[in-house]
This record gives structure tokens, sequence and C-alpha cells, in this order.
């Protein structure tokens, strides 16, 4: 039975993005290659970034612009930046 609450899966299906075909997530492969926590696996809700073959790939499509993923990563090899201009998350008030 269904309570009325959504799962956190249930929610990210509802953001409204406009997808670019520029990314605006940009990564360090040698710096991150000698990365200890690859905390950036853990932190990102939307699972933008993914380990495949020993390195860090990122889904920019999946990023919610939340910005998490540049503050754990404390050997800077995640550059993010906001999307262009009539690109990335529409956020609505309400």
């Amino acid at each position: 039975m269904k309570t009325g609450k959504l799962s956190l899966d249930d929610k990210l299906f509802l953001v409204k993005t406009k997808k670019d075909a520029a990314s605006h997530i940009k990564i360090n492969k040698k710096v991150c290659k000698h990365c200890e926590h690859k905390m950036c696996l853990v932190v990102c809700p939307a699972k933008t970034y993914e380990e495949k073959s020993g390195a860090i790939e990122a889904s920019y499509e999946n990023c919610l612009e939340c910005g998490s993923c540049r503050v754990v990563c404390t050997d800077g090899a995640i550059v993010w930046e906001n999307p262009r201009g009539g690109f990335g998350v529409t956020f609505i008030n309400g």
C-alpha cells in the first residue's frame, strides 16, 4: 500500500532539465586515479558519478546542480560550473 510519500528516485524522476550538448562537469582523471575516498560516488544524490574500469565518469545529464561534488573533492579533480544559460535544472518555487 502506498503511503503518498515519494521515494528519492520518484522525486528525481520529476526534476525537469534541459540537456546541453556540452558538459558543465570536467574531471581530471589523473588526479582521480590517486583518490582514496572517491566521495563523489557517495555524495551525489543523482548518481552522476560512476567508476568504470577504475576511472570516474560523469553523466552530466543527471546532475541536479547541487555542487556537492566540488565540495567533497578535496583534490580539485572535479571542475563543476553552472550549465550555460537556458540549460540545466528548472527550479519551481512552491
